[in-house]
């Protein structure tokens, strides 16, 4: 499939301390838009004008331990669906979304389409997939609990991040990490 736009999904943290260097971000994972066509359901129904969006964690090397979220969220001209309202109350940047570790890494696919068959999202291409119809697309990572959290790092590092994370990603510009600021006493 042809990769139109895609981004670098990344954490960032709020130095704690001036005096020691600290690792401002990390990238955990990539986001892709995948392009728009058609979709044939299992009862032979073809559908028009379905973009399809490919978030893949990566933490391998990075992390000391898998990522925890409570939500995953993918935002696309308005319309928004999310890991939660998918059937999974939480999810990891580990093997299997932290569902069964016999999985590959967690590989997620979000579809958008004509809200009148069902899609929660919407697409982001007329069937051409010339004509892009959306400026922006999304991605809100939230933490388990909404707050900054923080995790070790594979290196020993402590690594503090924002409980929400949102990564515009603009069709034709690069997406923007965040900082949190996690509390030390």
């Amino acid at each position: 499939m042809k990769v139109l736009a895609s981004l670098l999904i990344l954490l960032a943290l709020l130095a704690v301390s001036q005096a020691t260097a600290e690792t401002r971000s990390i990238t955990i994972g990539k986001f892709t838009y995948l392009g728009t066509g058609t979709q044939t359901r299992s009862d032979g129904t073809v559908i028009q004008g379905v973009s399809s969006y490919e978030l893949v964690f990566g933490t391998g090397g990075i992390t000391a331990e898998p990522i925890p979220f409570s939500n995953a969220i993918l935002f696309v001209k308005g319309r928004s669906q999310g890991t939660q309202s998918s059937g999974f109350p939480t999810i990891t940047t580990g093997n299997g979304c932290g569902q069964n570790d016999t999985f590959p890494p967690c590989d997620l696919i979000f579809e958008g389409g004509p809200s009148s068959v069902g899609f929660q999202l919407a697409p982001c291409a007329l069937q051409d997939n010339v004509t892009q119809t959306c400026i922006s697309i999304a991605l809100q990572l939230v933490s388990l609990t909404g707050k900054n959290f923080s995790f070790l790092l594979a290196d020993g590092e402590q690594f503090c991040a924002f409980g929400i994370n949102k990564a515009p990603k603009k069709i034709a510009e690069g997406g923007a990490g965040q900082k949190g600021q996690c509390d030390t006493a």
